[in-house]
């Protein structure tokens, strides 16, 4: 499964500059949608064809399972993101990148049953990923000027929340912070989280004051996520519904975090930087397929 999934990442983004150079995202069926540019279902359709036929896909009764094809989908939205990032940010792949992945691939990866098509795309995506190594932090100014649009487009939230039982507990606790109270203070007082007293009602990595946003997608419970992704930096949000109960959700200000993003996004700035632009891009599925959920970062069924 692993190495499936692994193909499914890789093969896309060729398909984009095949689909581009064509003008076939201009195609009025389309599969989905990001920040304006199209993936017709032709392309997922061909897509989808060459991975089965290379045995890469499961296929059961000759049919391709809808979690499949709805991973597929996502790695396309994920590709046509990752190209309009590069150029948002001044960079494209090089001849050198495909050069040096190409080398790589021919030495680590047997790919005699995959047609020159599949092989080519393994190497324009790899190539996106050398590329995405060279995107810059933003400096302070602009990392801030973002915060305050969308907090969640740099990749990483710094939040501080409560968890009360019911709605109209949490409804009441919102009031005290809109009335003036400190955040820390309203979580200390309504919380029912252990250590909240000390914490404030913090949600820190080991050892910063914020988390990335592929952590939330991939660990957190998705309505939690989907909310702190609506919510406005210095801004209590909620109530927000999940699994746990119900939560006040309060962004951070950016002066109170500066560094601890500084320090994330030096980490890996273009691969955060990346997953916040498409967690704010506008993002549309056919319903055929399902829907796109930024809160888990792809394709979801409806």
């Amino acid at each position: 499964m692993k190495n499936k999934t692994h193909l499914v990442v890789k093969v896309v983004l060729l398909c984009f500059a095949t689909c581009f150079a064509s003008s076939c995202g201009s195609m009025s069926t389309s599969a989905a949608e990001i920040n304006g540019r199209k993936i017709s279902r032709a392309e997922l359709e061909l897509t989808i064809t060459e991975l089965a036929d290379a045995g890469q896909t499961p296929i059961v009764d000759g049919e391709i399972d809808g979690e499949t094809v709805r991973g597929v989908l996502s790695a396309l939205v994920q590709g046509i993101g990752t190209e309009q990032f590069l150029k948002e940010n001044g960079e494209e792949i090089s001849t050198a990148d495909r050069n040096t992945t190409r080398a790589k691939v021919m030495q680590d990866t047997d790919t005699s049953t995959y047609t020159q098509h599949l092989k080519d795309l393994i190497i324009e995506l790899n190539s996106g990923v050398l590329a995405l190594e060279r995107v810059k932090a933003p400096d302070a100014k602009k990392a801030a000027e973002m915060y305050a649009k969308a907090p969640a487009s740099l990749g990483v939230l710094c939040l501080r929340h409560l968890l009360v039982e019911t709605e109209a507990t949490a409804t009441e606790a919102l009031k005290k912070f809109n009335d003036g109270a400190e955040f820390a203070t309203v979580a200390g007082q309504y919380s029912i989280e252990p250590n909240v007293e000390k914490s404030g009602g913090a949600l820190t990595g080991a050892d910063n004051a914020c988390i990335t946003l592929t952590e939330y997608q991939s660990n957190f419970d998705t309505d939690f996520t989907a909310g702190a992704l609506r919510a406005k930096a210095g801004v209590a949000f909620g109530p927000v519904k999940s699994s746990f109960g119900y939560h006040i959700i309060y962004v951070r200000p950016f002066i109170e975090v500066a560094e601890d993003i500084s320090k994330l996004l030096n980490t890996s700035a273009g691969v955060n930087l990346l997953t916040g632009f498409i967690a704010t891009s506008k993002i549309k599925i056919d319903s055929a397929y399902g829907f796109w959920n930024p809160a888990r970062g792809g394709v979801v069924a409806n």
